[in-house]
């Protein structure tokens, strides 16, 4: 084959690699040709980088346990194309997603190999692929990018890591963790199993350079995001709400059986055992192999990350972030069936057709989602609530959300009249966070109090503790504006 043949080869790979990242994100509900209502947990993130964009501070003039990463990589979209460019941003950052899959697999196998185990990773994440915009979302790209730099370290002749390649892991670890806090696992069990290596083999030079480049990464993102935090007198707020409050709510999901079943229920979810399973095996029988390391924190890093995400719950959408872990262990088994079904006539048609099967449950949850942009009408919904709030209300006032979701707080001109646009969930573990809501409520008086009724998992949003109050006053001081558009508007008397 000619340099000029392997060059369309590799653009052609490539159209492939952009085609998996955009009919994945066609499901996001920021799709421009249907935008609809955004998962709860995305409809936090979503206002308070739209907040950033106003000249409002997260941890200040918003509550949330997440970090500030997680709000800042929309703002650039939603300050230059609103929803669509945050779905621009999705794109983006799944395509780098997508890319770094592809180049890890090819350490396993060869390109019709990669490119289908890249291809099934994602049917993979179709099943997980609900907050959108969210922190699994947003840290894929960094967890695949120090996966590929680990993978390449350990199956390129040298073993070796450049200066540029240690940045680039400590700038990826603490993008992740300034994501949200758990996310460190991936770096945890491959830089254990090197920091050993090294100290096993005294290569204390090279050890010294490894931990020096990785620290420079760090950082790198660390400082200016410290003196954003510290310059604009919120370095506290960020403390007490995404390291107290986010650990108090991580480590108090439950206790020992509750725990057992999270961790179990997520290594069941859409068989996301697989990778422990490989990785054991890889263990047992590459145990005198030259990369035994990479089997190593491969598998104990994989371990750590179902462990971490056990303590924070099991919610279907934190299994996006293993993912990446199923490249390498997909090539592997694309290798096994390869063989078992070399005799069929139609094998690659049967292989597809399997994997299908396999991983069907990404594929059935894709197809329900795409459905929804030709009948779901939530998010006119939404941009027909905001208006009819902005029409009734005048600059000034300011309007608040029961519930634990953020859904209108995009759609309309008014300000949120407390910091907590949200109540419940993870606040509970900041000290006197309801009692702070319940007296910015009761004595400022928003002009308009939302009431979303149109739950879409049939889950109550209201949470007496922190609303008794708040309906109380309602009946009082408030009437019924509209009850239309997904939302009950309360507006005070006096409008």
């Amino acid at each position: 084959m000619s340099i000029s043949d392997l060059g369309k080869t590799d653009k052609k790979i490539y159209i492939w690699l952009f085609i998996i990242a955009f009919v994945v994100a066609f499901s996001s509900t920021y799709n421009p040709f249907n935008f609809r209502r955004m998962h709860v947990d995305s409809s936090v993130y979503i206002t308070i980088a739209d907040g950033i964009t106003r000249g409002l501070l997260p941890y200040r003039d918003f509550v949330d346990n997440k970090g500030p990463l997680a709000y800042f990589l929309s703002v650039p979209g939603l300050f230059l194309g609103k929803f669509t460019g945050i779905w621009i941003t999705e794109i983006i950052l799944l395509f780098i997603t997508v890319l770094f899959s592809y180049k890890t697999a090819l350490f396993f196998g060869d390109r019709n190999k990669a490119l289908s185990a890249t291809v099934f990773s994602f049917v993979v994440l179709l099943a997980f692929f609900k907050v959108y915009a969210g922190t699994e979302e947003y840290s894929l790209p960094f967890l695949i990018i120090s996966l590929y730099l680990f993978t390449k370290y350990y199956f390129s002749q040298k073993q070796d890591f450049n200066f540029l390649e240690l940045i680039i892991l400590g700038i990826c670890f603490t993008c992740a963790v300034l994501i949200r806090l758990n996310m460190f696992p991936l770096w945890i069990g491959f830089c254990a199993v090197i920091f050993i290596e090294e100290i096993l083999s005294r290569r204390f030079i090279r050890l010294c350079k490894y931990i020096t480049g990785f620290c420079c990464g760090i950082i790198i993102i660390f400082i200016p995001v410290f003196l954003y935090l510290k310059i604009n007198f919120i370095w506290d707020e960020f403390f007490n709400q995404v390291i107290f409050g986010g650990a108090a709510k991580g480590f108090s999901a439950g206790g020992l059986k509750e725990f057992t079943k999270n961790f179990y229920l997520i290594l069941n979810r859409n068989l996301s055992i697989i990778p422990l399973v490989i990785g054991v095996y890889w263990i047992i029988k590459r145990y005198k192999h030259l990369n035994f390391g990479y089997y190593i924190g491969y598998t104990f890093s994989y371990f750590l990350i179902v462990l971490f995400l056990s303590f924070s719950g099991g919610d279907s959408h934190y299994n996006m972030v293993l993912v990446p872990y199923f490249i390498p262990a997909l090539v592997f088994l694309f290798s096994i069936t390869d063989s078992a079904f070399s005799m069929l006539k139609y094998k690659k048609l049967i292989l597809v057709l399997f994997f299908c099967l396999v991983f069907s449950e990404g594929l059935v949850k894709y197809f329900y989602d795409m459905s929804k942009i030709t009948f779901d009408k939530s998010g006119s919904q939404l941009i027909n609530a905001g208006k009819m709030i902005d029409e009734n209300t005048k600059p000034g006032d300011k309007i608040i959300s029961l519930g634990f979701n953020g859904y209108i707080y995009s759609f309309t001109q008014r300000n949120i009249a407390s910091k907590y646009c949200y109540q419940g969930s993870g606040l509970n573990y900041i000290p006197g966070a309801k009692d702070e809501f319940i007296s910015d409520i009761t004595l400022n008086k928003p002009a308009i109090i939302a009431l979303f009724i149109n739950n879409e998992d049939g889950i109550s949003q209201i949470i007496n503790e922190w609303h008794a109050p708040i309906f109380k006053m309602i009946d009082s001081d408030y009437r019924l504006l509209s009850d239309e558009n997904g939302f009950n508007l309360f507006i005070r008397n006096d409008r």
